[in-house]
């Protein structure tokens, strides 16, 4: 663990300690998302939501004992040293994304198993031994299979075909070969991982960067049928509140139609717009940002969200909200 701490550190040459221990445990709050956002780290957010605080900071004192790391003026911790650790290992972070897919990763992928272990039987065979005998994945398989049962076998081997077309050879291969069906035995990951990512907390980060690229690319196709199978899963990794307000919002509401519906202060709005900017490459600044708010911004420094708030000296007529969503837009680089 204090290798993947540190590798977090050596990415981003300094960051805020307990923020940083907020993300790994998955606290969400919107300062925290946003910290997260601009430091890069929303793939890693709730990635070890075990992680005591304690165990956090003794690494930290011990990796600051090691001259690893330094605090310095601002509070924050500064990385030091020479990172000693496989760069395949280090890639990992490039691959996987918790925020998205870290809550229900473990669900999704049974689904999916699942779901291609009866398509791949249906029609050739009922004499198998089924992954799942869980009410809750049997039912709604079940039911599945039901709605699309004229086209299921080749429609979802079409879909894996193309599907694992998109993905890095040794990522298709590994999502490939743990796929169970007729007349074909999946290996289970341990089997599939090499030995230097066998042993917690990498074979986890090994496993994730798998499943998450696999989950994108079918996420992409929303008219696959694997997709809308898992569709109301994915869906649950994310703030269904913040869905909500973005739901009503695309409705026609205006946010003080939704609040009053709602009873939810204009804050907490906010807040959910924030969310919604920060998982959403296509959120719509310009309605909530105006002219003269994009004018009054427009001057602010590059990387401005590294600075604090009073060292912008921002006019008086600019909300922190409105800030923090330039912010955003800046980062993504969809500032014209």
């Amino acid at each position: 663990m204090d290798t993947i701490i540190l590798a977090l550190f050596q990415r981003k040459h300094k960051l805020k300690p307990t923020t940083t221990y907020h993300i790994l445990v998955g606290r969400r709050s919107t300062s925290i998302l946003s910290y997260a956002f601009f430091n890069d780290l929303l793939p890693v957010f709730g990635s070890f939501p075990e992680l005591k605080e304690e165990d956090y900071r003794r690494i930290l004192e011990q990796l600051m004992i090691q001259g690893k790391l330094e605090k310095i003026q601002s509070g924050e911790l500064r990385y030091r040293a020479q990172l000693e650790v496989d760069q395949s290992e280090i890639l990992f972070f490039d691959q996987i994304d918790y925020f998205n897919y870290g809550k229900k990763e473990a669900q999704t992928w049974r689904l999916i198993q699942f779901l291609v272990q009866v398509a791949s039987y249906y029609g050739k065979s009922k004499a198998y031994l089924p992954l799942e005998n869980s009410p809750y994945y049997l039912n709604r398989t079940r039911f599945f299979v039901k709605q699309h049962h004229s086209n299921l076998r080749q429609t979802i081997y079409e879909e894996l075909q193309m599907l694992l077309s998109e993905l890095p050879n040794d990522t298709a291969n590994f999502i490939a070969r743990s796929f169970n069906g007729y007349q074909t035995s999946g290996a289970v990951f341990f089997q599939l991982l090499p030995e230097e990512q066998q042993g917690q907390p990498w074979t986890r980060l090994a496993i994730s960067a798998r499943l998450h690229p696999f989950f994108k690319v079918l996420e992409n196709q929303p008219t696959f049928l694997m997709a809308q199978f898992i569709a109301p899963i994915l869906q649950e990794n994310k703030n269904q509140s913040a869905l909500q307000t973005k739901r009503l919002y695309k409705k026609g509401l205006t946010l003080e139609q939704i609040g009053q519906q709602r009873q939810i202060k204009q804050s907490t709005l906010n807040d959910h717009l924030l969310e919604w900017a920060l998982m959403d490459e296509t959120f719509p600044y310009s309605q909530f940002l105006t002219p003269t708010a994009y004018q009054l911004l427009a001057n602010l420094p590059e990387n401005s969200w590294e600075y604090a708030y009073k060292e912008l000296a921002l006019s008086e007529n600019i909300s922190f909200f409105e800030l923090r969503l330039y912010q955003i837009q800046m980062k993504r680089g969809k500032v014209c």
